[in-house]
């Protein structure tokens, strides 16, 4: 028979003792859990734990997985992104009821919804412990926290509840006084296919013990052992028997399609339907980008002007020829002619901060944002200017190029939509982004195929112009 690890194979011995108090029921949950993990043999190599904020977030730091402690509430939000870009993993989330109720409720809800594959524990100790005991989502009626001295007035959020109504298609309830049963639930919450919840019914002798007449921890472990019953026992009893009462065990469990597996059979859809887009094109050696650390660019003008597609199309080609972008917006309220302004950075590197603030490029495509930004470059940047549009440019310390970019759409190619294109071409030759090459093949992708040809010849056009000015 194989040898199946035991409990010190999954913990970081090195970091105890822990920081909980004394009697802090969170020890009691993670022991449940990797009596769960290692009874179902897992590779700790496997296993993903994430965490928030607060008691509960040093919970993954204690065992010996592949660990990350996000922001308050986030835990869920970053633990989905995990198992979107690695579903082979068990993505297990580590929370307490006001981190995972409170800031981080639309989070738990919508990860429900979508039903992703990845096992949520709430350590449910009735209060926000680390930061002053103050009242949380699932802090009882009439029970006493720092910010409730004379009673909490609200209901407590139901947590199985909400899960089961939000979509969840595992959901279970244990306690750190019935610990085997806790380690059940949790093993049952891993093996299954899609989001599964279990609520852990917890004890904080420090900061809810104190407040509503618990004088040991020991009393806090008989209220929950008198106060919760088996799923199968209240079955047998009447609303009235069950109104001050926790049931633990499974309450939901339901087959459903799970998330990733949509996404990844959307992308093969996609891919069989869509051979020639962008995103699935081959990239030859003379379409990579030269190198640049990293440049930042601010496309400026009205709405309209298809300033927002530009940039997306110069993100898109830099990506394709091997950099990192991003690309952010920002516009008026109007539709049309309200300020509008489109943002790209692209690195040979990671990207920490997506916000330009003084830009290397700068494309002005009328007087106002002229007048706005043209400040704004970095020492010895570049201005390319729609001459058409702009009459004037102030003195400063950056090399101007000067296009009709406006003019040229509409006397050679009869429409003025196409001008953003041919800025596009006229920055691809200033900067160096993407060959030339690279960005034919994304505006081909990207715009209406009755005006691929129209906009292809209006990106060369631009790519000329600005090649006549060097």
């Amino acid at each position: 028979m194989e040898n199946k690890p035991q409990i010190n194979d999954y913990l970081r011995t090195t970091d105890f003792p822990t920081i909980w108090c004394p009697g802090c029921g969170h020890g009691v949950i993670l022991k449940s859990a990797i009596r769960a993990i290692a009874g179902l043999n897992l590779d700790k190599n496997d296993i993903i734990a994430v965490s928030g904020i607060g008691c509960s977030a040093r919970t993954p730091a204690y065992g010996d997985f592949n660990c990350v402690q996000t922001t308050h509430g986030r835990a869920i939000a970053f633990a989905t992104g995990l198992k979107v870009q690695r579903p082979d993993k068990h993505v297990i989330v580590f929370t307490g009821d006001g981190d995972c109720t409170a800031i981080g409720g639309n989070h738990f809800i919508h990860a429900a919804r979508r039903n992703i594959n990845m096992t949520v524990i709430v350590m449910n100790n009735w209060i926000y412990g680390m930061t002053g005991g103050q009242v949380s989502p699932a802090t009882p009626t009439n029970k006493y926290s720092t910010t409730t001295p004379f009673g909490n007035l609200e209901s407590d959020v139901d947590i199985c509840g909400l899960a089961a109504a939000a979509g969840a298609t595992y959901v279970a309830r244990g306690s750190v006084y019935h610990v085997n049963q806790l380690s059940e639930v949790i093993a049952k919450g891993i093996t299954h296919k899609g989001f599964s919840v279990i609520e852990c019914l917890d004890v904080c002798p420090t900061a809810y013990g104190r407040k509503n007449n618990f004088r040991e921890v020991t009393q806090m472990y008989e209220w929950l052992r008198d106060s919760c019953i088996s799923v199968e026992k209240a079955k047998t009893m009447t609303a009235e028997e069950l109104s001050d009462k926790k049931i633990i065990g499974v309450l939901k469990q339901v087959e459903k399609a799970e998330y990733v597996e949509k996404v990844e059979k959307l992308i093969n859809e996609v891919k069989g339907k869509n051979k020639n887009d962008f995103h699935f094109l081959e990239v030859t050696p003379d379409e990579k980008a030269e190198a640049k650390e990293q440049l930042e660019l601010r496309l400026s003008g009205s709405g309209g002007q298809g300033l927002i597609l530009a940039g997306v199309l110069l993100g898109e080609a830099a990506i394709m020829a091997g950099k990192n972008a991003v690309h952010s917006q920002s516009y008026g309220t109007e539709a049309r002619g309200g300020a509008s302004r489109s943002e790209v950075i692209i690195s040979d590197k990671d990207i920490d901060f997506p916000e330009v603030h003084n830009p290397d490029v700068l494309l002005v495509m009328t007087q106002q944002s002229c007048d706005k930004f043209a400040a704004t470059v970095k020492a010895g940047g570049t201005i390319l200017v729609d001459s058409t549009l702009v009459e004037t440019v102030p003195e400063v310390n950056a090399k101007i190029y000067r296009l009709p970019i406006t003019q040229i759409a509409i006397e050679e190619f009869k429409t003025a939509i196409v001008a953003n294109v041919i800025a596009v071409g006229a920055l691809a030759k200033i900067t160096g982004i993407a060959p030339i090459a690279m960005l034919e093949k994304i505006v081909a992708a990207r715009v209406p195929a009755r005006t691929k040809e129209t906009n292809i010849k209006a990106l060369l056009r631009g790519y000329e112009c600005a090649g006549q000015q060097e």
